[in-house]
């Protein structure tokens, strides 16, 4: 066969490979038997796809006074890819001695649930299904995958009736985050200052930072304090502000609050879940930080407080 003909079949190997794995519920009604040609194009796509990148994991042995950063650095890996592949150091701390599994590029792994395939998976990290399905070889019914370009993060905590109904005194729901509001650093969607509103089209002052946080993240209290406000915040949807004394923060645009007005909250304390309430675009944190002046609460630019809070968690999860 030409070698150039046979790579130009590729997409439509893979195409027809990926087709023949999946739920008859997904794809077809009826049943129908594999011919030869299928069975052919199938063995022919995982000749072309080479092995999975799982199977072609390096062994890294940590030596004396590496850490973590510098090894992911020094394979042009994020951190967070080696904490998703190696579960022993998601503190962010690597011991002497210690094996680590490295992948060839980043992405995490992912195990298969009852009815998930390519294209599910495919779909929830927002990749082609022929690249997903190529990446692991063309295997056809594999019981974990590796994920290219998705970034391992912590599980958020699922939402919780019982503890949204009597506020958040749980231990469980406090998080050493050192301060910043959420329970691992997220990009900046946009900034403080005067910008084009998106939601209105109109120049105005956007008095915080909007944190690009998915739906159902937990938001967290950026200091001890009191809850001054909790409640429907109009365009800020559903709002929670925290009295600190000689500072305020606000948190906006929540799905859901767990906490109400008048209650003492721990540094790190789940105050709600991330939601797209009020004027909003999609789901995101909107957080400010206010003092006080003779004119009442005045809001300052909170980046260089994240920014000195989130670098050190940047060092674990984002390099």
């Amino acid at each position: 066969m030409n070698p150039t003909w046979k790579i130009s079949l590729l997409p439509v190997l893979i195409t027809s490979a990926i087709a023949s794995l999946f739920p008859l519920a997904i794809l077809a009604t009826t049943s129908t038997p594999s011919t030869p040609i299928d069975q052919s194009n199938a063995k022919e796509a995982e000749e072309l796809c080479g092995k999975p990148t799982l199977d072609d994991l390096v062994q890294h042995k940590v030596k004396q006074g590496e850490t973590l950063v510098a090894i992911a650095k020094q394979y042009e890996l994020k951190t967070a890819t080696l904490m998703g592949l190696n579960p022993e150091v998601r503190s962010g701390e690597v011991k002497v001695g210690q094996t680590l599994s490295i992948p060839p590029l980043d992405g995490l792994t992912y195990r298969f649930k009852n009815e998930e395939n390519y294209t599910t998976v495919a779909k929830k990290y927002n990749i082609r299904a022929d690249v997903l399905f190529e990446r692991n070889g063309c295997q056809r019914k594999p019981q974990v995958v590796f994920v290219p370009g998705a970034i391992w993060k912590p599980e958020p905590v699922p939402f919780n009736s019982a503890i949204a109904s009597r506020g958040s005194g749980n231990p469980d729901v406090i998080f050493q985050t050192g301060g910043y509001p959420l329970p691992y650093s997220v990009p900046v969607t946009s900034n403080y200052g005067w910008r084009m509103n998106p939601v209105t089209a109109i120049w105005s002052f956007h008095s915080g930072i909007d944190l690009g946080a998915s739906f159902g993240t937990p938001v967290l209290a950026a200091k001890a304090g009191r809850v001054d406000f909790a409640g429907w915040g109009d365009g800020y949807g559903n709002l929670v502000e925290l009295d600190h004394g000689s500072i305020g923060t606000r948190y906006a645009h929540l799905e859901a609050i767990y906490v109400s007005q008048g209650q003492s909250v721990a540094q790190g304390q789940q105050l709600g879940i991330v939601g797209s309430t009020g004027r909003s675009t999609g789901p995101h944190l909107h957080f400010e930080i206010m003092v006080s002046s003779g004119d009442g609460w005045v809001a300052l630019d909170p980046a260089p407080y994240l920014n000195r809070i989130a670098s050190v968690m940047t060092n674990l999860f984002l390099l």
